[in-house]
């Protein structure tokens, strides 16, 4: 049986949730969102950071949309969307791709300029090479750009495989 405090502060982290995503949530969306966190973050509900995760959790769907931890990669690209939220730093346009791509161990020269240019579109950033942008705000740009390095690395794995079979 779930203690007083426990549900007090369930229903205000519910509340923290529903306020940075605009809109009320059903109490199944809110325990598959708690399910999710508990999965990936080892959240727990009574912890001295629930808040914190809540809110940027609720922030990244507000921003982000379709916001699953259950899909395919998931875990690094969470890890990108960190690294890039917590180092509190400014970037160029330029610098920020060239930090990125040694993040996410890729030639920035191999990503098509379209490419490039939609990862900042999708998290709602104009690219310019010579602007300077917050870290916390690229974060998203990072989220979005490793799921396109994650894609190339299958790609070329396929390559080798279906080489090395035909050899």
């Amino acid at each position: 049986m779930p203690t007083k405090s426990y549900c007090l502060k369930y229903r205000m982290l519910k509340r923290i949730y529903e306020s940075e995503i605009g809109k009320e949530v059903s109490d199944i969306t809110w325990r598959r969102v708690l399910s999710t966190l508990r999965q990936k973050f080892d959240f727990k509900v009574e912890a001295s950071n629930a808040e914190i995760l809540v809110k940027r959790i609720g922030e990244f769907k507000r921003k982000y949309g379709t916001f699953s931890g259950r899909s395919e990669g998931f875990n690094e690209r969470w890890k990108a969307f960190s690294h890039f939220y917590d180092i509190d730093k400014q970037f160029s346009g330029k610098g920020f791709l060239n930090a990125l791509a040694n993040y996410l161990q890729i030639d920035i020269k191999d990503v098509p300029r379209s490419t490039k240019y939609y990862w900042f579109n999708k998290a709602e950033i104009n690219y310019k090479a010579s602007k300077v942008y917050e870290s916390k705000d690229l974060a998203l740009v990072a989220f979005i750009a490793c799921k396109w390095a994650i894609n190339k690395r299958k790609e070329v794995e396929q390559i080798r495989t279906i080489t090395l079979i035909n050899h």
